[in-house]
C-alpha cells in the first residue's frame, strides 16, 4: 500500500513539474507572439498612414503646382497680352487687345476665389469683374447667376480676409500702410508664428530638419522643387528674354513671383504669394474651399484607420503624420485592437505539443494503473486459485488416503468418496480450462474453428454436459427452443463453453437457499441473430457490482474461500470469447427477480 502510494506521488510530481513547463514556454510564446503581432499591426498602421500622406499630398501637389503655374495677369478679370502681332507681322500695342482671364471662364475644384491685393491695399477678384468689364463679360456669354455667385463670395471673402500686413509677414517683409494695418500684422506675426515659412534657403532647411520620418522629407523635397519651377515659370510670363529684365511693352515689368505660402486666418485657410513688379509689389491669393477639399482628402484614408480626421498643423501633436503640401495633419484613431486568429501556427504547435504532453501522461497514467492493476489481478488470481485449489486438494488427498489404507470397507461409501473425487476433478479441470482459455485471450493466441450447424442440433449437442451440471445441483433445468431457429456460423466449442459457464454461475449462485433451484435456457431469434439467455430464480444481482460483473478475478479471495468455488473469472471469458464469435455477452432483465445473462451471436 505504501508503495502504491510512492509510485502515484513520484508520478504527480513528474506531470506537475512537465505542465509547469509547459505552461511557462507556452506563456513566453504567446506573449512573443502577441508582441509580435503588435509591432506588425504598428507598422502596418504606420505604413497606411504614410500612403495615405503621399496620395493627400498628390491631391494637394496637383492643385498648388497649377495654381503656381498661372501667370500674375491672369488674377485680373482682362488683361493685355503682351507681344501681340498682326497677320502683316506688326506689333500691336498695348491695351488694344483684351483677354478674358482663364479664372473668369473656369471653375476650379477646392477654390472659393481667386483675389489679389495691390500696393495700396485694394482687393480685386478676377472671377468678379467690375464696370465695363462686367458687361464685356456678359456679353460674351458669361452666365449671370455665376457672376452673382462670385459677388457673393467676394462679400464673404472681404469680411474673413487678412490685411495686408499679415500678407507680407507670410515673406518677412514689413509693410506700414497706416498705424492700424501695422499693428495687425504685428498681432498676426506673434500669434502665427509657426506658420510663416519665408523661402529662404535656411528657412526651407530648418522646415526640413523638423520633419520627423525621412519619408516627409523626400515628400516635402519634391513638392517644393516642383513649386519653385512653376514660380519661375509663372514668373516668365510677360518677360521677352529674362524675368530679371521688365520687358519694353510692360514698364511695370514682373521681376520675380513667390510660391504659393500657406497663411490661416481664423478658421479660414488661404494660400497666398508675392509677386514684385518694377515699380510695385502685389499679394496675389486663393480662398481654400475647405469643407470639399478636406472631403477629397479624406477618401485617401483606408477605413481600416480608424476615426482619421485633418487638423491644423501647427495644432497637431509631435507625432502626428503632416501633408508637406498643405498645412494640415493627419490624426488617426486609436490603432484598432489586435484580433488574434484562433489557430496560428504557433498555438497549433503548441496545442499540438500540449496534446502530446497529455497523451504522453495519460499513457504513464494507463501503464501505471495497468501495471498495478495487474500486480493486484496476479495477488487475487493467486490467492483465489489457492483457495480454490485447496479443497479439492484436500479431499483428494483425505479420500486416497482413506481407500489406500482399507479405512473404508463399505461399497456405497467407496462409491461416494469416488463420485466426490470425480466431481472435485471436473471442477478442477473446469478451473484450469477457464484459465487456460483466458490466458491464451489475453495473449491472442485464441482460434476458432467455425462450423455451420443447426441451432436446435447445437442445443442437444450440449444438452447432456449442461443437464449433468445442473443435477449436481438437485435443481431443474428448462430449455426453450423458439421455432424456426435456422442455423448459424459459428464455434461450437467456444459457445459450449460460454454456456456453460454461465449455466454454471447460475448453479453457484442463483439457486434459493433450502428450496429445489430452476434454471432456464432461452433460445430464440433476435434483432441481429441468434439470442441465448441463461436465467435463474437466485437474489438477483446488486446494482453495485453490475458496473463490475464482466472484470476479471473480480470475486475477491474472501468470497472464493467463504462463500462458493471459482475465481471470478468466467464472465470474463465468455464476454471476451462471446466478442471473438462477433457477439456479445450482457445482463439482461429477468422477469421475476435472479439474474439473467443474454448471448447473442451472429
Amino acid at each position: 500500500m505504501n508503495r502504491t502510494w510512492l509510485i502515484w506521488l513520484v508520478m504527480v510530481g513528474c506531470a506537475a513539474l512537465i505542465l509547469g513547463m509547459f505552461a511557462w514556454i507556452t506563456e513566453r510564446a504567446l506573449t512573443s507572439e502577441k508582441e509580435r503581432a503588435e509591432a506588425e499591426a504598428a507598422s502596418l498602421l504606420g505604413e497606411r498612414v504614410r500612403l495615405s500622406l503621399s496620395r493627400m499630398d498628390g491631391i494637394g501637389s496637383d492643385l498648388l503646382v497649377a495654381e503656381n503655374l498661372r501667370a500674375p495677369m491672369f488674377f485680373r478679370s482682362y488683361f493685355s497680352p503682351a507681344n501681340i502681332v498682326t497677320n502683316q507681322f506688326q506689333d500691336v500695342e498695348p491695351g488694344i487687345v483684351l483677354q478674358p482671364s482663364p479664372l473668369l471662364i473656369e471653375e476650379v475644384d477646392f477654390i472659393n476665389l481667386h483675389f489679389e491685393v495691390s500696393s495700396r491695399g485694394e482687393v480685386s477678384s478676377p472671377q468678379v469683374p467690375r464696370g465695363n468689364q462686367r458687361e464685356r463679360a456678359l456679353g460674351s456669354g458669361l452666365d449671370q447667376s455665376r457672376l452673382d455667385v462670385m459677388d457673393a463670395r467676394f462679400e464673404a471673402l472681404q469680411k474673413v480676409l487678412p490685411g495686408r500686413g499679415a500678407m507680407a509677414a507670410v515673406f518677412g517683409h514689413k509693410v506700414e500702410i497706416n498705424e492700424p494695418e501695422t499693428q495687425q500684422a504685428n498681432k498676426w506675426l506673434s500669434e502665427n508664428a509657426s506658420q510663416i515659412a519665408p523661402q529662404k534657403p535656411a528657412v526651407k532647411e530648418e522646415y526640413q530638419e523638423k520633419l520627423v520620418q525621412r519619408e516627409q522629407a523626400s515628400r516635402s523635397k519634391a513638392y517644393v522643387d516642383k513649386i519653385e519651377k512653376a514660380a519661375k515659370k509663372s514668373a516668365d510670363w510677360g518677360n521677352t528674354k529674362s524675368f530679371k529684365t521688365p520687358s519694353k511693352l510692360d514698364p511695370d515689368g514682373i521681376l520675380s513671383v513667390s510660391p504659393f505660402m500657406p497663411l490661416w486666418h481664423g478658421d479660414e485657410l488661404f494660400f497666398v504669394r508675392e509677386v514684385t513688379r518694377v515699380r510695385s509689389r502685389t499679394y496675389q491669393g486663393l480662398w481654400v474651399a475647405k469643407v470639399e477639399l478636406k472631403r477629397a482628402l479624406m477618401t485617401e484614408v483606408p477605413l481600416d484607420l480608424g476615426k482619421a480626421s485633418l487638423i491644423r498643423s501647427d495644432q497637431s501633436p509631435e507625432d502626428a503624420g503632416r501633408l508637406v503640401s498643405l498645412p494640415w495633419a493627419l490624426l488617426t484613431g486609436p490603432a484598432p485592437a489586435i484580433e488574434m486568429p484562433a489557430f496560428t501556427p504557433l498555438r497549433k504547435t503548441l496545442i499540438a505539443g500540449w496534446v502530446a504532453a497529455v497523451l504522453a501522461l495519460f499513457a504513464l497514467y494507463l501503464l501505471l494503473a495497468g501495471v498495478m492493476k495487474l500486480s493486484e489481478r496476479r495477488a487475487a488470481f493467486v490467492s483465489s486459485v489457492t483457495h480454490e485449489l485447496r479443497t479439492p486438494l484436500t479431499t483428494f488427498r483425505l479420500y486416497s488416503e482413506m481407500l489406500v489404507e482399507g479405512m473404508v470397507t463399505d461399497e456405497e461409501k467407496k462409491q461416494d468418496y469416488l463420485r466426490t473425487m470425480l466431481s472435485e476433478s471436473e471442477r478442477l479441470n473446469h478451473l484450469v480450462e477457464n484459465v487456460l482459455s483466458y490466458s491464451r485471450i489475453e495473449r491472442g493466441n485464441g482460434r476458432s474453428n467455425f462450423e455451420k450447424l443447426g441451432v436446435a442440433d447445437l442445443i442437444e449437442r450440449m444438452r447432456p454436459v449442461l443437464q449433468r451440471r445442473v443435477d449436481q445441483e438437485d435443481a431443474a433445468l428448462s430449455i426453450e427452443l423458439a421455432d424456426d431457429l435456422g442455423k448459424v456460423e459459428t464455434d461450437v466449442t467456444a459457445v459450449e463453453q460460454i454456456l456453460f459457464n454461465l449455466i454454471d454461475n447460475a448453479c453457484k449462485y442463483g439457486l434459493p437457499e433450502g428450496q429445489q433451484g430452476h434454471v432456464t435456457l432461452d433460445v430464440r431469434k433476435g434483432g441481429k441473430g441468434i439470442v441465448f439467455e441463461v436465467s435463474d430464480e437466485g437474489r438477483g444481482i446488486e446494482r453495485s457490482e453490475k458496473k463490475r460483473l464482466f472484470r476479471a478475478f473480480h470475486k475477491s479471495a474472501h468470497d472464493a474461500a467463504h462463500d462458493k468455488p471459482g475465481v471470478g473469472l468466467g464472465l470474463a471469458l465468455c464476454r471476451r470469447l462471446a466478442r471473438a464469435l462477433g457477439g456479445d455477452l450482457k445482463l439482461g432483465s429477468p422477469r421475476e427477480g435472479g439474474a439473467s445473462f443474454v448471448l447473442s451471436l451472429p
